[in-house]
Formats: structure tokens, C-alpha cells, sequence
């Protein structure tokens, strides 16, 4: 009895029946992700019940017209049938994590795409198609191995996040300057030396250019991001001094370490909102008097720097870090009267502090306490 009964059970889900749940629908998703699951992402859909793609898309998946979400996360693909291009209705495409060299032309015949992921792959190109996709809002290209954008790509668009981090693009394509409605853009970890015209950027609030190879004379104006709240530009050894600013009344947050600063120029005219102003390891052989209200961090740490200076302009500063500078002394305006708030001070590794600058960054003792902080050095 008991074997007759085991063999009648019903079988779970297989990719085949997921497929024919939306095969006649309109506006569905069909989630073929086989993704492992990871410290910051759940596992596909298809990791979740045990199943697999075996390396190919069923042609069954090509028939879903009325498909409008398609995740194929994570299935080891090595290629996408031409036969793509046959769900037209496609409004949102993922297509990371499956080891893919190319993309088919076909791309160009989803018009209706708005997003797409093709992140975590092995791209070098994309199709010439993709600069058609006059509804595309995101792009997520990083981690791949593109060399170039499509020219055209980024003219006339509606593109709000473009996503092409750790690539190898020498340049990008003069159109991308007109792509106006741009707000997140991330262009690390490539080998840019310069960047097309921003003056149409005008949306943009997060610009990430780290890793890259910028050269401050190559560079454009920075005055057209008017929206701008953060500009990561770090890791650019050649990067001399910072960009053209112009007036950003938004902008919080500069991280510019590890370049070859040789002069800094921040003032509230131009940054009224700054927050957070990193600096670390350049060439700074001073910093200026900085006039900040809103400074709330300062790194300046790894400078060939001999003095603090005046920073009784920047009331609300909590954490100040001027670590292996070669500091000798401190300006006479830099005492807990005038920074009631500083919670961290780092001074260590430097060994030639006058015993009257050792005694000025004593006197921070109880305010650093005060605001459950500490001082190292």
C-alpha cells in the first residue's frame, strides 16, 4: 500500500510548465533566473526550485509574445537566439551572468525595451541596434570587456542610468552628451582620459569616474551638473586639481583619493551643501582656508601637508583626518570652541608636531568624548 501511494505523488514545477503558465498572457514576466544566491542577491527562480536551462533557452520561451519582463540571470548561456527579437512587447530584459560575448542584432527590434542587464558577462561590442532603443531609462553593463560605445548611443534618448563600471572604454562616443535626462552614471574602473561635453547634464546627480585615467586639462566644464549630490572621481593618478565647478547647490559629497592633486579649490559660492570632502593621497602641499558651513568630514590624509589650517569656517565638522602628513603645526583658529561638533580626530604618523600643536589637539579630548568619539595620534 504504501508503494502504490509514493508512486501517485505529483511532480514539481519544470521549466517547461513555467514557460506555458504565461505563454498566452499579456504583460507577464517570466523569471527563467537560475542565479546562485549571494550575500547581497536572492537566488533565481529557477535555483530556488532546483531547476536549470542546461545552457539554452527552450524555443517554447520565443512564443511568449505577451511577455514584458524576461530574467534569464545566471544560466551560463554563452549566447541569445536571434529568435529575441520576436517578443516585442519586452519592456524589462536580464541577461547578466551568463558568460556572453555578444549580443544578437535583433536587440534593435525591442522597442518598447526600458531596461535592460547584461552585466557580468564577457561583451566587447555592442550590436549598432542599441543606440535605436529610443525608450531605454537603464543600462547595466559593468563587468564586461567593452571597448566602445555605439556611436549615436545616448542621442535623442530617455536614458536615466547607465551602468558601464569596470570595462575597458578608451572613449565615449560624442552623442552621449545629449543624453539629457541622465541621473545616475557610473563610468569607473575604465581607461578614460577625458569625457564628452556635460553641459546638457543637467540632471545627473550621482557621476562615479573613479578608476579611470582623467587628465584635468582634457576635462570639460563641470558647471552644467547643476543637479550633481555626489562626484566620485578617485584613483585618476593623473588628475592634477579638480574639474571646473560652476555653481552646484545640491552637491554633498567629493571623494577625490589617491590622484595627484597639487591645489585644492572648494568654496560655499560654489558648493554651499558640501558634506563630505575626501582627499586623501594626493600631492597637497596645503589646504586653503575652507569657508564650508555644511562640512561635516574632511580627509586629508597622505598629503605632504606641514599645518591645519583655518577650518573655524566649517562649524559642523565631525571628523577630520589628517594622518601622515608630516603636520608641524596648527593653526591657532583650530580649537574645540570652534568645532563643537568633532567626534573623530586621526593625526597619527606625525612625528614633528610642535609640543604647542600636540597641546591644541589635546584640548579636543573631552569634546571628542563628549560626542562618543576619539582622537588617534
Amino acid at each position: 500500500m504504501g508503494c502504490a501511494a509514493s508512486s501517485t505523488a505529483q511532480k514539481g514545477p519544470s521549466v517547461d510548465s513555467i514557460i506555458a503558465s504565461v505563454h498566452k498572457q499579456s504583460d507577464a514576466t517570466l523569471d527563467l533566473s537560475a542565479a546562485p544566491k549571494c550575500a547581497d542577491a536572492p537566488a533565481g527562480a529557477l535555483a530556488v526550485l532546483g531547476l536549470s536551462l542546461d545552457g539554452k533557452v527552450p524555443d517554447a520561451a520565443w512564443a511568449c509574445v505577451g511577455v514584458t519582463t524576461l530574467s534569464l540571470k545566471g544560466n551560463h548561456l554563452g549566447s541569445i537566439s536571434p529568435k529575441l527579437a520576436q517578443l516585442s512587447a519586452l519592456r524589462v530584459l536580464d541577461v547578466s551572468e551568463n558568460g556572453l560575448t555578444s549580443l544578437p542584432e535583433g536587440l534593435a527590434a525591442l522597442e518598447a525595451l526600458e531596461v535592460l542587464d547584461c552585466s557580468e558577462n564577457q561583451l566587447t561590442a555592442f550590436p549598432d541596434g542599441l543606440a535605436k532603443l529610443s525608450k531605454l531609462k537603464v543600462l547595466k553593463v559593468w563587468v564586461n570587456q567593452l571597448k566602445a560605445l555605439p556611436d549615436g548611443f545616448g542621442s535623442d534618448s530617455v536614458l536615466e542610468d547607465l551602468n558601464v563600471y569596470n570595462n575597458k572604454l578608451t572613449k565615449l562616443p560624442p552623442s552621449l552628451s545629449e543624453a539629457a535626462s541622465l541621473k545616475l552614471v557610473n563610468l569607473g574602473a575604465n581607461k578614460l582620459k577625458t569625457l564628452p561635453s556635460l553641459d546638457q547634464w543637467s540632471s545627473v546627480e550621482e557621476l562615479r569616474l573613479h578608476q579611470n585615467s582623467l587628465v584635468s586639462q582634457f576635462l570639460p566644464s563641470f558647471a552644467g551638473l547643476v543637479a550633481l549630490t555626489l562626484l566620485k572621481i578617485e584613483r585618476n593618478l593623473p588628475l592634477s586639481e579638480l574639474p571646473a565647478f560652476g555653481v552646484h547647490p545640491l552637491l554633498k559629497a567629493i571623494e577625490c583619493n589617491n590622484c595627484s592633486l597639487e591645489t585644492l579649490v572648494v568654496d560655499k559660492a560654489s558648493l554651499p551643501a558640501l558634506e563630505y570632502l575626501t582627499v586623501h593621497q594626493n600631492r597637497l602641499g596645503a589646504l586653503p582656508s575652507l569657508d564650508l558651513a555644511e562640512l561635516t568630514t574632511l580627509n586629508a590624509g597622505g598629503n605632504p601637508l606641514t599645518q591645519i589650517p583655518d577650518l573655524s569656517r566649517c562649524p559642523k565638522l565631525r571628523v577630520l583626518i589628517v594622518d601622515d602628513c608630516g603636520l608641524v603645526s596648527i593653526n591657532r583658529a583650530f580649537k574645540p570652541a570652534n568645532h563643537p561638533d568633532l567626534a573623530r580626530l586621526v593625526i597619527s604618523g606625525n612625528p614633528d608636531l610642535s609640543k604647542k600643536a600636540r597641546a591644541a589637539v589635546d584640548a579636543f579630548a573631552k569634546t571628542t568624548a563628549a560626542n562618543d568619539g576619539w582622537i588617534r595620534g
